[in-house]
């Protein structure tokens, strides 16, 4: 260990090593001022890992001051990821809530399975995304069952939707064709209503996530009442879209960070199917099965506060 700490080619090396993943993670907290942050801040699970790793390099050639400076982003990177999360439970009653999130994906087989899985969860609420003719017609038994439904277009057979057993409050239906997001406002079983809004973004930068993510909080931010939102983000917890959405309904992330689409791995997870619920919801998340599709589905059953 002391022919490293005495080679200055090495601890140089180690020390842009560690600077270079102590920038990536400070850009990566940049994604609610600028777009391009958010597409690093995807990275920054991997550079706090690694940031710890090159912390113990940095203590093995003797950089001590440094090695504290990396283990502090290291932390920070960690602690931003866990923040903002409600913490789950099992202590649902009659009372609770059921919302089951999927991204169908636009033309895909087999679709009857999956139509019945959700039928059969009990979801009292539904938050689709690429709802396409196809879907429509291979998952027909699910659309006729719900009674309360609204869809408005993201891209051509890609609409976001909202399907519920509840009532719906008169007139409080809106779309944002082209922004991927629809809701409304539904009477609970308890006689209190809550919006629920279903979301499906581009994906971040170079494409348009930034620009949508701020026309969607703009709107969500006058919505009065509790807000349940769901849907395909294409983006992290942590990154500042899903954050800007977050803080603009007051809310908290629900759940785990459950990987939900299929190119990701423990390596690089891609928890995008998010669920942003109010401050003090509690109950359960699970995932279930592709069937079909490239998303996983998320189902949530829920005591709001």
């Amino acid at each position: 260990m002391q022919i490293l700490a005495d080679n200055r080619f090495v601890r140089s090396l180690i020390a842009l090593c560690a600077a270079l993943l102590i920038g990536l993670i400070i850009l990566g907290f940049t994604g609610r001022y600028m777009a391009a942050g958010d597409s690093l801040a995807l990275l920054r699970p991997q550079a706090g890992a690694l940031l710890i790793v090159f912390t113990l390099f940095l203590m093995l050639v003797r950089a001590k001051r440094f090695a504290l400076v990396s283990l502090v982003f290291a932390v920070v990177a960690f602690g931003s990821i866990a923040s903002g999360y409600g913490s789950a439970s099992d202590d649902c009653d009659d009372t609770c809530l059921t919302l089951y999130q999927k991204n169908l994906m636009t033309k895909a087989w087999p679709r009857y399975p999956l139509a019945d899985d959700i039928l059969e969860s009990g979801a009292q609420i539904v938050t689709l995304q690429e709802v396409s003719s196809h879907n429509r017609k291979y998952m027909s038994n699910l659309f006729e069952h719900y009674p309360t439904s609204v869809s408005c277009q993201f891209r051509p057979e890609q609409s976001v939707a909202v399907l519920s057993d509840l009532p719906a409050v008169d007139g409080s239906e809106f779309c944002l064709p082209g922004y991927g997001v629809v809701g409304l406002q539904l009477e609970t079983p308890n006689g209190d209503p809550v919006w629920v809004v279903s979301i499906h973004m581009a994906w971040p930068f170079p494409y348009n996530q930034f620009e949508q993510s701020q026309k969607i909080a703009d709107y969500i931010k006058n919505l009065d009442g509790p807000v349940l939102i769901a849907g395909d983000f294409n983006m992290v917890p942590w990154g500042g879209s899903v954050t800007r959405i977050r803080m603009a309904a007051d809310n908290q992330n629900f759940g785990t960070l459950l990987n939900t689409h299929s190119l990701g791995s423990w390596i690089m997870p891609m928890p995008i199917d998010n669920l942003l619920f109010p401050k003090g919801t509690t109950g359960s998340v699970e995932t279930r099965p592709y069937m079909g599709s490239d998303h996983l589905g998320v189902l949530a059953r829920i005591q709001l506060p």
